[in-house]
């Protein structure tokens, strides 16, 4: 990954999503990006709804052995679902952000930057994280251009 510009702390807006959604390891990550980008626009198809942003992967909770991930496509209002296609929502917050710069192999280390970013500031994850995938990432494409932003819901610490 190239050098990162600065985090910064914004208002994310309510984001409705179409997902497909696994526990898996890192290993397993790839496949289930390409198994469920299918069967989510394929959901969308049959419901006449077109994609509404860009493709996003959810973090939900602290990755450990296994991450619990939701494949995601925006939609402009709740989706009931279709077979292995869940609609979810990720509420209006306060929000840690980062624009990731090339490959995805980098991500790791734009993670550790922000989430110390977020430290130093005193804000605490809420446990919701979710990668915008700015660029399409091409088979033969340059992964040095790909632009990643990475989200990370915060608040405030609690008082003792």
């Amino acid at each position: 990954m190239s050098e990162h510009p600065a985090p910064e702390l914004v208002t994310n807006p309510e984001l409705h999503l179409a997902t497909v959604r696994a526990q898996v390891t890192g290993d397993e990550i790839r496949s289930l990006y390409d198994g469920a980008f299918p069967q989510i626009i394929g959901a969308l198809g049959r419901a006449g709804i077109a994609p509404a942003g860009v493709p996003l992967g959810v973090m939900h909770g602290e990755p450990g052995a296994t991450f619990d991930i939701s494949v995601a496509v925006p939609v402009a209002a709740p989706f009931a679902g279709d077979g292995e296609v869940r609609g979810e929502t990720i509420p209006e917050g306060r929000a840690a952000r980062l624009l990731a710069l090339g490959n995805y192999d980098g991500l790791g280390a734009a993670y550790g930057k922000l989430y110390a970013w977020i430290e130093e500031q005193g804000l605490v994850p809420t446990g919701l994280a979710w990668e915008e995938y700015l660029t399409e990432p091409a088979p033969d494409g340059d992964a040095s251009k790909n632009e990643t932003m990475l989200w990370v819901q915060v608040s405030q610490p609690v008082e003792p």
